[in-house]
């Protein structure tokens, strides 16, 4: 018959044997998601390069002038377009939104502000 601490080391080692499985699947459960993660930063640095390059296609200063010659029809500023200060319009002197706020509430809406009130002296001691 098996003696009780032959059966407890059998049982310790079919236990670690058992982990030892479940940490290497683990493992390699890692290395394959670290493997896509790799890829993934290897894509998106060539998508990043072939973005900067178009880029500075995109932005030559030739191609711009020609694509603004083209579609915006810009020129020199005339002197017609110049104004002065007295063509624009007057703003009114306070906006109807600031004359709202500003409005203090009655007194009597707001008691227990208007009782605290009474109770500050007038005068800041020096």
């Amino acid at each position: 018959m098996i003696r009780l601490g032959t059966a407890l080391w059998l049982l310790l080692v079919a236990a670690s044997g058992y982990a030892m499985f479940q940490v290497k699947y683990e493992v390699v459960k890692l290395e394959d998601e670290l493997t896509r993660i790799n890829r993934q930063i290897v894509a998106s640095r060539e998508s990043t390069r072939v973005l900067g390059a178009e880029w500075s296609f995109l932005n030559q200063p030739d191609r711009l002038d020609r694509l603004a010659k083209r579609y915006l029809g810009l020129g020199p500023i005339a002197t017609a377009q110049l104004g002065t200060i007295d063509t624009l319009p007057r703003r009114s002197p306070v906006p109807p939104a600031a004359v709202a706020v500003a409005a203090p509430l009655p007194a009597t809406s707001r008691p227990a502000a208007a009782s605290w009130l009474a109770s500050v002296p007038s005068e800041v001691p020096q």
